[in-house]
């Protein structure tokens, strides 16, 4: 009897575990050119976005008081990074705002920010379980940084005050806060392999002169070489060392 209970506590056990994993595959990496939202849910969105945004972001989304949500702007802003940074981000807004929506109001609205930028709805509503799995993708795909997005690199410091480089520096990873990371982004920043790319550091204020043959993590905007294509250089907004040393 005993024997048949534990059996039975087993199966239930492995049930579970089965459903988990289903549910985890279910959940597959995405982009937004793939229909992750209704058609449906975007009119509720707009519905609420005229409530609650378009004092500040324009009838046509192309910004006032707040940043454009549309066009260029949002595609620099936010391709390559998932919706759930754009989900905190409009839980943060408007400044000082005494009452917050709820969850679902804001997903909403991102599927009608998400209409407005000419992203295809599909046949199943957008879902806060689900914005950590799906990347905002441009014109060139979801892996490329586009131009003036702020990023974040790792490399070696050289150069002098005439001209700042970042040598032997990995490749640019999308950061959403201009200051020189802290937590886990530090973490992330530390644990960066060092690579073979090279950024010519721009506007580098104050000096990073102490930091000369650091190892250093140095966010900033990015400037692509637009006749060569690749990246020139980074319009600086921290510098911070990470290790006296920078070994290839």
């Amino acid at each position: 009897m005993i024997g048949g209970v534990v059996w039975t506590l087993v199966a239930a056990l492995a049930g579970v575990l089965l459903g988990t994993a289903s549910a985890v595959m279910a959940q597959e990496e995405r982009t937004v050119k793939e229909g992750v939202y209704s058609t449906a849910q975007a009119v509720r969105g707009r519905t609420q976005y005229e409530a609650t945004c378009m004092r500040c972001h324009g009838a046509d989304l192309t910004g006032g008081a707040g940043r454009s949500l549309t066009g260029d702007v949002f595609v620099r802003d936010w391709t390559g990074l998932t919706l759930d940074r754009l989900f905190e981000r409009m839980q943060s807004m408007p400044p000082g705002a005494s009452e917050a929506l709820a969850g679902d109001a804001y997903v909403d609205i991102i599927s009608y920010v998400l209409e407005r930028n000419g992203y295809p709805a599909g046949d199943e509503e957008l879902s806060s379980t689900v914005l950590t799995t799906v990347t905002v993708e441009g014109e060139d795909g979801p892996g490329v940084v586009p131009n003036f997005a702020l990023v974040r690199v790792v490399g070696c410091l050289g150069g002098d005050a005439s001209q700042w480089v970042l040598s032997n520096a990995s490749d640019e990873v999308r950061s959403g806060d201009p200051a020189a990371s802290s937590g886990d982004e530090l973490a992330e920043a530390q644990a960066t392999l060092l690579g073979d790319r090279e950024f010519g550091l721009m506007y580098v204020f104050p000096s990073p002169e102490a930091y000369l043959g650091h190892r250093v993590e140095t966010k900033g905007l990015l400037i692509r070489d637009e006749a060569g294509g690749g990246p020139a250089g980074l319009n600086v907004t921290s510098v911070q060392s990470l290790a006296a040393v920078c070994e290839p």
